[in-house]
């Protein structure tokens, strides 16, 4: 039998996300950013970090089975006995499942729309995500924005509308000029787009554009996966998505299956794009992000419809 795109993608995503999380033992690297900010990276999505003599102020929180590698990373740092407050960008829980450990004595901020996802168990490309106990989750949501402090300094949450997801959220450290994207922002690499859960490709764009023009031109950024980054580096995966968006846009116009469009191959400039943990782009999530008159066939044999169901809920829980 013909294996489908679908199937590719799920297997390489869960691959990345499995190789990641279960090495024995993962690779927890805490990389200084600016002044008290810090990055950490090795065991899921990209940790910031603020020290504090008062807590740490912690952005995302990877898997729970991390929790003691990044604890030991985080020892030395003032306040690093203790996580404050604790930031989730997104619902995902190669940036959420962390909560269990760190979120017992700390306050957990996210968006409404998180609170709601994490809450309940969930269905996503290929298992279940069961619903965080009741001391992992949000007790405090927002809907557009929300200032905290730490550091001494202010530092915003801002929520970014059907980006990556309809929960992302974006933490501005305006006082050394870092922001943390969470999954808006794979560095160098193709992203995931969780369409079922509010993603939109044209809206990810929209919203890369705003935040490119909120930003400083030498200001640090954090991204959901991938090396500390810069503007640049920001602009140039906006460019890529809505490069990777008008492609497929133009060959479902043309009636071309999802299928047919993955075994043309990528043009050239968007080769570069696959070194990450997702070999190919998320071409079938891109396909639902298009008008229903403009999407076309999703795949030989297979509607929207169809694979919306049946193939878009396989990943999270089978992933982590």
């Amino acid at each position: 039998m013909k294996r489908t795109y679908s199937g590719i993608f799920v297997s390489i995503f869960c691959l990345g996300l499995y190789l990641q999380s279960q090495q024995n033992p993962p690779k927890i690297t805490l990389i200084p950013v600016a002044g008290p900010v810090s990055m950490i990276q090795g065991g899921g999505g990209n940790i910031g970090i603020v020290a504090d003599p008062a807590g740490i102020f912690m952005i995302d929180a990877m898997f729970e089975g991390v929790s003691g590698e990044i604890r030991e990373a985080i020892k030395p740092l003032p306040g690093g006995d203790r996580v404050r407050i604790l930031v989730n960008t997104h619902w995902h829980s190669d940036h959420t499942d962390g909560n269990k450990a760190f979120g017992p004595g700390a306050v957990i901020i996210a968006h409404e729309n998180v609170q709601a996802l994490l809450a309940k168990d969930q269905t996503l490309l290929g298992g279940q995500t069961k619903a965080l106990p009741a001391n992992a989750l949000p007790s405090v949501t927002f809907s557009d924005k929300m200032t905290v402090y730490a550091g001494g300094e202010a530092i915003r949450l801002v929520h970014f509308p059907h980006a990556h997801t309809g929960g992302d959220t974006a933490v501005f450290l305006d006082a050394w000029k870092v922001v943390h994207t969470g999954d808006m922002f794979f560095n160098g690499m193709f992203p995931f787009l969780d369409v079922v859960n509010g993603g939109d490709i044209d809206s990810w764009v929209r919203q890369l554009d705003i935040l490119l023009g909120a930003l400083p031109s030498d200001t640090k950024i954090i991204p959901g996966h991938g090396p500390l980054a810069g503007v640049a580096d920001l602009k140039a995966f906006r460019d890529m998505l809505s490069d990777l968006a008008d492609l497929v846009r133009r060959q479902m116009k043309a009636g071309k299956t999802l299928d047919a469009i993955k075994a043309a191959g990528l043009p050239e400039k968007l080769a570069p794009w696959a070194k990450g943990f997702l070999k190919a782009p998320p071409m079938a999530g891109i396909g639902l992000s298009q008008p229903r008159e403009e999407r076309g066939p999703v795949s030989e044999g297979q509607s929207v419809q169809t694979w919306s169901s049946s193939h878009l809920t396989r990943l999270t829980r089978a992933c982590g």
